[in-house]
């Protein structure tokens, strides 16, 4: 049976509700993926864990099958993890029940055949190193995957393997790489993204003609000098608007609420609209921050010629994004907030079009792999104009 049937009854007498949380699911941490991989990592999980499959999300336009995609692995770096993406079958039922069915697990390579590796210190002679954070699908079947390592943005086929790195600008980059977090801090590195604080995010538009690829966590030159935690983020972050065929269109200013917050994910509504996540890093009853925002980048400034965008003000005449809250998942009508609920919201994906007009939104969350912590999966139906 469709999802359009499954949730009519439901749908028909809530039509003028704009957000309503259709329901919820937890996948647990200990599940097993389909990459039939048998061997355990350095701190002996084990290779096959499905962990941290939340990272990013990404519908396939096809019935209700959705690519999922962990980040590299247990440990923050220290595993040897192979990288890899899902294919699974999400849906919502009118019980407020979300079935979740993991139909194949495809492991990520290098041209030559090689595995990606989440290995912080995998610097192999094809650059197997790899940190993936967002998704997106091509109608042609390749996949665009951000990467926090780099910053980085490359294609696969549907295979897994490598198609072509797009290049990143330079003030994007770090000069100075290194397996350890403060080794690439400065006074080694005086430009490019901080540690863990890279592409955190992609969207692609309706019409596959750009992505825009999100950071995190302002780059370390457009910080407040007098701030030198660098776990604490500046508010500006850049936002890379690039052509598919990869010519390099704008660099654009999304302003946090909080240099304490950091971004997630974006998604694309239109050629100039898109949610973004934007959060805190606590989880349980200390979760502060969990919202959705919409943005419009149409008359955003093209910030690809400034060099530095220091914290907290930014220079006269820049023009950042505009942006309303979307979504706020701490909002107690939801029934979220609690001792449970994790601290990271990192995927959004908007699903099949609902009967009443309002559109499916499935967000997911990354266990960082933790056996004793479930992987979440919410589903919203939105309206959007």
């Amino acid at each position: 049976m469709s999802i359009f049937l499954i949730l009519a009854t439901l749908w028909n007498s809530t039509q003028q509700l704009e957000v309503q949380l259709l329901g919820k699911t937890s996948i647990s941490g200990t599940a097993s993926d389909l990459s039939s991989m048998k061997n355990l990592l350095e701190d002996k999980s084990p290779n096959n864990r499905l962990g941290g499959f939340g990272s990013a999300i990404a519908y396939t336009g096809q019935g209700n099958k959705y690519l999922l995609l962990p980040d590299r692995g247990p440990g923050d770096g220290a595993n040897s993890y192979s990288c890899r993406f899902h294919l699974a079958e999400i849906t919502v039922l009118t019980s407020g029940k979300i079935d979740f069915k993991l139909l194949k697990t495809t492991l990520l390579k290098t041209p030559e055949g090689n595995p990606l590796t989440g290995l912080s210190k995998g610097f192999g002679p094809s650059g197997n190193r790899f940190d993936p954070e967002g998704i997106r699908g091509l109608k042609n079947g390749s996949i665009l995957i951000s990467d926090e390592y780099g910053p980085s943005v490359w294609l696969f086929d549907s295979t897994g393997k490598l198609k072509h790195k797009f290049i990143i600008p330079e003030k994007f980059l770090i000069q100075n790489k290194s397996d350890h977090a403060e080794k690439e801090f400065p006074p080694s590195n005086k430009k490019g993204r901080v540690t863990n604080k890279g592409f955190e995010g992609i969207a692609i538009s309706p019409d596959q003609k750009k992505w825009l690829a999100a950071l995190q966590g302002s780059l370390i030159q457009d910080r407040n000098p007098s701030n030198s935690d660098l776990k604490t983020n500046g508010n500006n972050l850049r936002f890379l608007e690039t052509s598919i065929e990869g010519k390099h269109l704008r660099e654009i200013v999304y302003k946090m609420e909080s240099a304490k917050n950091g971004v997630s994910e974006i998604l694309a509504i239109g050629e100039e609209d898109y949610l973004v996540l934007e959060r805190d890093g606590d989880a349980g009853e200390s979760a502060g921050y969990k919202k959705i925002f919409r943005i419009s980048t149409k008359n955003a400034t093209d910030v690809s010629k400034i060099l530095e965008l220091p914290a907290p003000m930014l220079p006269v005449g820049i023009v950042p994004v505009t942006k309303t809250l979307f979504l706020d998942l701490l909002n107690p009508k939801f029934g979220l907030k609690g001792k449970n609920f994790p601290a990271k919201i990192e995927g959004l994906a908007f699903g099949p079009d609902l009967p009443d007009g309002r559109r499916l939104l499935i967000i997911t969350t990354d266990n960082d792999f933790k056996p004793d912590e479930p992987s979440w999966i919410y589903a919203f139906a939105v309206k959007i104009d």
